[in-house]
C-alpha cells in the first residue's frame, strides 16, 4: 500500500479553470503497472466548497460533491458514513480557547466551539463525491508501451487525512482507492509525450485533478477507511503560476 500526497491549495481562479478541463475528459484509456508512494496528507481549516452534482448512484449518500476537503472533514465525513456521531461537547471542551477562559466567559466559548466543530460536519452532509488535487510525477517516457507512468494511483493507493479536533488528540481517516483498472498509464505517442513535457517547462511534477465516486466506509484498528471509486482525473501543469491541461483520463463513466 502507498500513500500519495495531496495538494489543497488551489485558487479561486485556478479551481475554476481546473473545473472546465475536468468537463473536457475524454474516453476511457487501458490498463497495468504501479508508481512510487508519496507522503501523508493532512490539514485543516475553513469547511471545503460543497457543489450539487447528479446523483451518485452507488454513492455512500449522495449526489453532493466535496472540493478539496482539509483532514477536518475528512475525519467527520468518515463519522457521518460510519453513522456515528461526533463527541462534539468532549472536543470543544478540550479546546484551548475554552480551557483557557475564565468561568464568565468559558460557556460563550464552549458553544462557539461545538458551533464550529458542528458547521465543519454540516458541511459533510449529502456527500457522495469527492474532489482531490493530488501531486504526481512523470516517468521516462515508456517507449516500448508508448506512454507515462504517474507515481499516484498505483494498485492499493489510499491517502491518510491526521486532524486534531481538539488540544490534545489527534483523528485519522484513510480513503482507499478500490478501482481494480490500472490507473496510473498514460498513453500517449512520442511526440506528444515530448510536447508535454515542453508545455511543462522540463518539469516531471503534475497535480491530478481528481474526481472520486464514494462507497461507504468501514471501521478498522487504526481509523476509519472510506472506499472510493477514482472516475477521472485531469492532468495538470502549473508554469509560471498558471493552470493548463496536460491530458485527462476517464477511469469510469458516470
Amino acid at each position: 500500500m502507498c500513500t500519495s500526497d495531496l495538494r489543497h491549495a488551489v485558487g479561486g481562479a485556478a479551481l475554476a479553470l481546473l473545473s472546465s478541463l475536468l468537463a473536457a475528459c475524454g474516453a476511457p484509456e487501458s490498463p497495468a503497472a504501479s508508481g512510487a508512494p508519496h507522503a501523508d496528507a493532512s490539514s485543516s481549516g475553513r469547511p471545503a466548497a460543497v457543489s450539487a452534482s447528479a446523483p451518485a448512484g452507488t454513492g455512500a449518500a449522495g449526489g453532493q460533491s466535496l472540493v478539496n476537503p482539509d483532514a477536518l472533514q475528512m475525519v467527520l465525513l468518515g463519522y457521518r458514513l460510519l453513522g456515528r456521531q461526533p463527541p462534539f461537547a468532549e472536543w470543544a471542551a478540550a479546546q484551548y480557547a475554552v480551557q483557557s477562559a475564565n468561568e464568565f466567559d468559558r460557556p460563550a466559548a464552549l458553544q462557539r466551539e461545538q458551533q464550529r466543530l458542528q458547521a465543519v460536519y454540516a458541511s459533510t452532509a449529502g456527500v457522495g463525491r469527492l474532489r482531490l488535487q493530488v501531486s504526481a510525477n512523470l516517468s521516462e517516457y515508456d517507449a516500448g508501451r508508448g506512454g507515462y507512468y504517474l507515481d499516484a494511483f498505483s494498485p492499493g493507493t489510499f491517502f491518510t487525512f491526521t486532524a486534531q479536533p481538539d488540544s490534545h488528540h489527534e483523528e485519522k481517516v484513510s480513503l482507499s482507492v478500490d478501482n481494480d483498472a490500472e490507473l496510473n498509464f498514460w498513453p500517449l505517442d512520442a511526440d506528444a509525450a515530448r510536447q508535454v513535457l515542453e508545455k511543462n517547462g522540463g518539469s516531471r511534477s503534475v497535480t491530478l485533478d481528481s474526481e472520486f465516486l464514494l462507497a461507504g466506509a468501514t471501521q478498522r484498528s487504526d481509523g476509519p477507511v472510506i472506499g472510493a471509486r477514482l472516475q477521472r482525473y485531469a492532468i495538470i501543469a502549473s508554469r509560471y503560476g498558471q493552470a493548463s491541461q496536460l491530458g485527462a483520463r476517464v477511469i469510469e463513466s458516470q
